[in-house]
């Protein structure tokens, strides 16, 4: 009987130990606020670009040419490579809505354009490793023509016939600016991208 109570003294202390085992640090505990920011400022990166960049051809630049380069579209094909997966389907569709938006295009020309070419690019990636800077300069230059052919097209269809030679020259000089785009897209995604992966 004198066991007894020491038994269960001991039983509870053991009790607690366990208890405290079992009650490890909690899901809330594992990230931090600060993390959690970074991490959604990383996903969003790819998309932000995109959004400046339509918001930087809209203002009055004075230029050379009648037309500039294409930077939102050139910037989606870029991070479609680049970042996939920050780059989803509804993603570029919401973006090819707000370009259509900004430059007072009929709705789903560049919705459309956006998430089709998202989705060609990935096919493409799927299927070939280790290309050259050369090989992804031809293959935006592809995609930027056809684009700019099918945007016309789209365009025409919805009663707003748009001149095609300026389409035709924003797609060359959109080829033009590649590499000074692609170097930019690189340095964000090794700034603010890959510092947390």
């Amino acid at each position: 009987r004198r066991c007894g109570p020491g038994r269960r003294n001991r039983g509870r202390r053991h009790g607690k130990r366990r208890g405290g085992a079992r009650a490890g640090p909690s899901m809330n505990n594992l990230y931090s606020e600060d993390d959690i920011t970074s991490a959604g400022l990383r996903r969003f990166a790819p998309a932000a670009t995109i959004l400046l960049a339509s918001l930087l051809m809209t203002l009055p630049i004075p230029l050379a040419w009648a037309a500039m380069p294409n930077i939102a579209f050139l910037l989606l094909i870029i991070w479609a490579s680049l970042q996939p997966r920050l780059v989803p389907v509804w993603a570029a569709f919401l973006l090819g809505l707000f370009a259509d938006f900004l430059f007072g295009l009929p709705m789903g020309v560049w919705a459309v354009l956006f998430p089709a070419t998202a989705v060609i690019v990935r096919l493409a990636e799927a299927r070939v490793e280790g290309h050259s800077l050369g090989i992804d300069w031809a293959f935006a230059a592809l995609l930027l023509v056809l684009g700019h052919l099918v945007a016309s097209q789209l365009m025409d269809f919805a009663g707003r016939a748009p001149a095609v030679l300026p389409m035709l020259v924003q797609a060359g000089l959109s080829i033009i600016a590649y590499p000074m785009v692609a170097s930019i897209a690189a340095r964000v995604q090794r700034r603010l991208i890959d510092v947390g992966a």
